[in-house]
């Protein structure tokens, strides 16, 4: 064994932090599983109110100390979790219960529970117990003339002459080997413990991945669908009429001008006004497709001129924001548009704050869009229709995928501010599985378009404001 370094002593004393900050938390770890223990015979009388009141709070508890020693752990060992763990919260029927208590989430946080409460008060005891020990042995056995003989020095051993205080200062050399050794093995095996009993397992983290795409992939077909839907209806509409009218109106002039030449003039300009409002819905039309806007001035100065036509003052800030991919930049350019369009139509708002951004993280680059209004708040997405979604909903903090929104200017239930939109909430994160799949525009229609680049809409929305919908695409999808 080398001699003691500068960094070693260092990385010591971050094991022995380690351990010790989680001896603290093993008291709470011992309340929460005495707590359990004890609710177990009620859950059966679950129907009766007792569990069904009680078990919520357990489970919000659980959750909350195994995702801080997860955090924790991963701190310490310089890991990165590869996924976003549940959040409770709220009221549950009872069979949305049962599907919590009896989820993967909750087992493994359960098994994390017994092995912290088995362990980390031991490790942490020994992280003091060891070097306190070495230390004591080492610089208080020498003295031990200057204890009376009715009441010698008590160390390890009972030290009342030099080969006793001799023994000591080994005990104590053993002592500090011992922590030298002990404290990174035991500090690892703790963390990496945390990490491998809360993290899913492979084959789990590829299933639910399999899920998430198959739901994107169902999801982004119906989408285009209803995509190409609408382009044909606005084209059958719009530009197929006008262009039916110039062909009438180009008739009546070819017949007029036949007889008298000057009475062909009116329908030529009218056949004229007609191209050219047909000419114009053949450009909204392609806008709405893919905007030349981004191509001519990027996503900043695209979202710039945005802005600058919103009937509300807005403020833009493009700081740190970076070149994503054309179809990224594309709809983060109709979410914007969207939540401008809402904002303006529902929140009564005096002022938006937009800001548009590129997080680096070491998974991915995400380019955030924040629109933030200063008005009445209360915005909430549509429910889901089915209730299995809901379940999905609630047993899950989000799931990726879903196909892209139609981009429209109209807002559909949920827009921000819209009166009656519902309670809402905090900060509720949105993907697939509580959006409803059908609905056209508003905030189902972004979280669609953010869930299509496995994305996710994050609304915050209180009553009486403000309203902040944050929207992340990933730039790799």
């Amino acid at each position: 064994m080398r001699w003691p370094t500068q960094a070693g002593l260092r990385a010591r004393a971050a094991d022995a932090v380690f351990l010790l900050r989680e001896a603290v938390y093993w008291f709470a770890s011992l309340g929460t599983l005495v707590v359990a223990l004890v609710l177990l015979p009620f859950l059966s009388l679950g129907l009766l109110g007792i569990g069904l009141y009680l078990l919520p709070g357990v489970l919000r508890i659980l959750d909350l100390l195994a995702a801080r020693a997860q955090e924790r752990a991963a701190g310490f060992a310089g890991a990165v979790i590869p996924f976003n763990r549940r959040r409770l919260g709220g009221r549950y029927s009872f069979g949305e219960l049962a599907t919590l208590a009896t989820a993967p989430e909750t087992k493994r946080d359960v098994s994390w529970l017994l092995f912290h409460a088995a362990f980390a008060l031991l490790a942490g005891a020994l992280a003091i117990a060891l070097p306190a020990g070495a230390l004591l042995n080492l610089l208080v056995s020498p003295f031990w003339m200057l204890f009376p003989a009715d009441a010698p020095l008590e160390m390890t051993i009972a030290i009342t002459s030099w080969p006793a205080a001799f023994l000591g200062m080994l005990l104590g050399a053993v002592y500090g080997v011992l922590a030298w050794l002990l404290l990174p093995w035991m500090a690892r095996r703790m963390s990496e413990g945390t990490l491998a009993i809360l993290s899913p397992r492979r084959y789990e983290e590829l299933s639910r991945r399999i899920q998430d795409l198959s739901a994107a992939r169902a999801s982004a077909l119906a989408a285009h669908a209803a995509e190409l839907r609408r382009i044909e209806r606005e084209l059958h509409d719009g530009a197929q009429n006008r262009l039916v009218g110039v062909v009438m109106m180009l008739g009546l002039a070819q017949r007029a001008a036949e007889t008298d030449p000057a009475a062909a003039v009116p329908f030529l300009a009218r056949a004229q006004d007609a191209a050219s409002e047909a000419l114009a819905g053949l450009r909204a039309a392609v806008h709405d497709i893919y905007p030349p806007v981004l191509d001519e001035l990027g996503l900043g100065g695209a979202a710039s001129a945005l802005t600058s036509r919103s009937p509300i003052p807005c403020s833009l800030d493009v700081e740190g924001l970076l070149r994503a991919p054309a179809a990224v930049e594309s709809a983060a350019y109709f979410v914007l548009a969207e939540a401008l369009t809402n904002a303006a139509k529902h929140s009564g708002a005096s002022r938006i704050e937009v800001v548009l951004r590129t997080e680096s993280t070491s998974r991915e680059d995400m380019l955030v869009v924040e629109v933030t209004d200063d008005g009445r708040g209360g915005a909430a997405v549509p429910p889901p229709d089915s209730a299995a979604a809901a379940v999905s909903a609630v047993a899950r903090t989000s799931v990726r995928g879903a196909g892209a929104g139609a981009p429209g200017a109209g807002a559909g239930a949920g827009a921000p501010g819209a009166p009656g939109a519902g309670t809402g909430t905090a900060d509720a994160a949105v993907g697939v599985g509580t959006v409803d799949a059908g609905s056209g525009t508003g905030l189902a229609g972004i979280a669609r378009r953010a869930a299509a680049f496995g994305g996710r809409l994050v609304l915050s929305s209180p009553e009486g404001g403000p309203t902040k919908v944050r929207v992340e695409l990933p730039c790799a999808f």
